[in-house]
């Protein structure tokens, strides 16, 4: 039987190999863990990253669910609680989409002269980034950043369009100098310019001359500092590949949590089919942009729609006032198929939630855990949510970091 002290050496040359080891031997250890983790696996990623990375990013991209910062900012705290506060991340475009009540946290964004295209507009012009958003300036405008903490603005970047006649903008923070960044090139491409850092600024300033157009895809603020960035980004969907393999490699995500289906479960009309064809399409593309990325499925919460009076539709939990929408729960099982194929990680949200009825039960709590539409949970309910997905995701942990360990 190997000493206490010779088992602590091994353990703690283990975790240097393992650190500094090439992602082919990462690999090796990994195939040797996973058995130890079962359905957890497809997390080894984001495991290894938390156990010997000093700088993690989580980036969550989806639906009004993540638009809705209530979910994932409740990660954010829980994550940075663990592992240390690195930062915000990356952030739509300005103020986002027309008429948002869905406001970053931790910043406020005021902006003038600028228009949103939106990728959810069938005859806008791309190309997109991830966040499906461009913010456009066709002539003078300004558009300013401000955080609750000046550390959040310790790293700063923005992500421009460029392409022939662009036009400059400048960038500054508070008490730093002014940069002048042009986005004329001889061909389109999507670019990220740092922004000279400048200590215990609290205001980002960004403002188009005029003298060109000039189209923003993307910012990002981090602390500078070790621990976990989680960024939420709700996005419409459509993409470019080429900039989302840019962004993802730019970015270096060691997880990327997707919270798609709710919407599409409320389609009557939807091909389910064609949707699993969809998803796992996408999963591919975030696996050969990210391969460095745990992926992770969060199939669509209980959710329920109003039931008219006198209609033949069924009763949804013995309560006439709602209705299942027939797919939600065909766009549910496609995901939980389809994710464990695509070696992405599937997180039942109903189950979390207690199951079929749940929504209808929490809407009744004192306060509501969930919204009177029974689509959408309130704060309550996202924080709950929130707590019972990194419950599962650390226990993960815990075995996986049982497994690092030597054996006597």
């Amino acid at each position: 039987m190997l000493s206490s002290c010779r088992c602590l050496l091994l353990g703690a040359l283990l975790t240097f190999f393992v650190a500094s080891c090439a992602p082919r031997q990462a690999a090796f250890f990994d195939e040797a863990i996973a058995p130890k983790l079962g359905p957890e696996a497809p997390l080894l990623p984001l495991y290894r990253a938390l156990a010997f990375s000093h700088n993690v990013v989580i980036l969550q991209i989806g639906d009004s669910h993540t638009a809705n910062d209530s979910f994932s900012g409740r990660m954010r705290e829980l994550f940075q609680a663990r592992f240390g506060d690195a930062g915000r991340g990356v952030l739509p475009p300005g103020a986002g989409a027309p008429n948002a009540v869905d406001k970053p946290p931790r910043v406020s964004i005021t902006q003038e002269g600028w228009s949103v295209v939106s990728s959810s507009d069938p005859d806008a012009p791309g190309p997109f980034g991830i966040a499906g958003l461009r913010q456009h300036a066709g002539g003078a405008a300004t558009m300013t950043l401000t955080v609750d903490d000046s550390n959040e603005l310790a790293n700063v970047q923005i992500e421009l369009l460029r392409g022939p006649r662009g036009g400059t903008i400048f960038a500054a923070l508070e008490h730093g100098s002014r940069a002048a960044i042009s986005t004329n090139a001889p061909t389109q491409n999507a670019a990220w310019q740092p922004v000279p850092p400048s200590p215990g600024s609290r205001t980002l300033e960004v403002e188009a001359l005029g003298d060109g157009p000039v189209d923003m895809l993307a910012w990002s603020i981090a602390r500078g500092r070790p621990g976990v960035v989680y960024a939420n980004v709700g996005t419409v969907g459509r993409w470019d590949p080429t900039i989302i393999r840019q962004e993802l490699d730019h970015l270096n995500p060691s997880a990327i949590i997707l919270t798609f289906g709710t919407d599409a479960g409320f389609r009557d009309n939807i091909d389910v089919a064609a949707y699993g064809k969809n998803l796992a399409a996408r999963l591919r593309q975030l696996h050969a942009a990210a391969p460095q990325a745990a992926l992770l499925v969060l199939g669509p919460p209980d959710a329920y729609r109003r039931r008219p009076r006198h209609s033949t539709v069924p009763v949804a939990c013995d309560n006439s006032d709602w209705t299942e929408p027939p797919n939600l729960d065909a766009i549910r099982q496609v995901e939980r198929a389809v994710a464990p194929r695509e070696n992405a990680y599937f997180w039942d949200w109903q189950a979390a939630m207690g199951g079929p009825c749940s929504v209808l039960r929490w809407a009744l709590t004192k306060p509501p855990m969930a919204a009177a539409d029974r689509e959408h949970l309130l704060a309550p309910g996202y924080r709950a949510s929130a707590d019972a997905l990194f419950r599962t995701i650390m226990n993960g942990y815990e075995l996986y970091q049982q497994a690092l360990r030597p054996t006597s």
